[in-house]
């Protein structure tokens, strides 16, 4: 039917028209969706880590130098050397050289040891021997026998044990010598006593030197008397009955107060 003047046409079609959506207005300037990884919300983007520093190459172990096994070697083979000296009696040889011995080697190892191979520990042995060495020095030097105040007796069995010097405060002393062989040897004693009777007896066959010192008292050397020597020296000299030879002792007796006897 035509429609009514005055009305609205009605729509062609009764089925209202398919729509796509909802309209979106365009987003603000500037805005940025709250969570997307470059949002306000978002976590921040982690730094990126250091480069890693290449790994130091291994250390080459370090060989072992044959130094400090050669030079403790050679200290073993010098003192053998010296050893067989001392016991061959080529030299007079006291504890002293066997330290110095030890010790030139040490040294000789060290110094060796500043152009090839290392051996630190030589210089620890260096400082023991060292100190040995001093105390054997220092002993040598006061190598003296004290007797207690009263009667004393030395009576040494082998050269080695001659002391150069023999003291005694209070009292009679007795150096017997007997028991030591001075042949093709120059030895040298010193006796000394304060107070009372000095006595000193020599083996048979050795050329005997006496030189005495007697304050008060008297002296009897090889059957020779004198009395009251107010502090004199006197020298005298007894080949025995052998004649020259038999090694030499050249005596050194003080007496300040008390007698004097030497005898075989």
């Amino acid at each position: 039917a035509m429609p009514s003047a005055g009305w609205p046409a009605p729509p062609a079609s009764s089925t209202p028209a398919a729509t796509t959506g909802y309209p979106t207005a365009p987003p603000p300037s500037g805005y940025r969706p709250p969570f997307a990884p470059h949002g306000p919300y978002a976590s921040p983007t982690p730094a990126a880590p250091p480069p890693r520093k290449p790994p130091k190459p291994p250390k080459r172990p370090k060989e072992r130098s044959p130094l400090g096994a050669v030079t403790f070697s050679l200290i073993f083979l010098v003192l053998g050397l010296v050893a067989l000296l001392d016991l061959l009696d080529v030299f007079a040889i006291s504890a002293s050289a066997y330290f110095a011995a030890a010790l030139t080697t040490i040294a000789l190892g060290l110094l060796v040891g500043t152009w090839f191979g290392r051996a630190r520990w030589l210089i620890a042995l260096g400082v023991v021997t060292a100190a040995a060495l001093g105390t054997a020095t220092v002993a040598e030097s006061y190598d003296r026998i004290r007797g207690v105040d009263g009667a004393v007796t030395w009576a040494p069995t082998d050269h080695r044990d001659l002391a150069d010097r023999y003291e005694n405060s209070f009292g009679d002393a007795v150096l017997d010598l007997r028991g030591i062989d001075f042949a093709k040897r120059d030895s040298q004693v010193t006796v000394a006593v304060n107070f009372g009777q000095a006595t000193v007896v020599v083996p048979p066959n050795v050329d005997v030197t006496t030189v005495a010192d007697v304050n008060a008292g008297d002296a009897t050397i090889f059957g020779n008397h004198s009395g009251g020597l107010d502090g004199r020296l006197r020298e005298s000299t007894d080949v025995g009955a052998d004649g020259p030879g038999g090694g030499t002792l050249r005596l050194y007796i003080h007496v300040n107060a008390g007698n004097l006897e030497v005898t075989r």
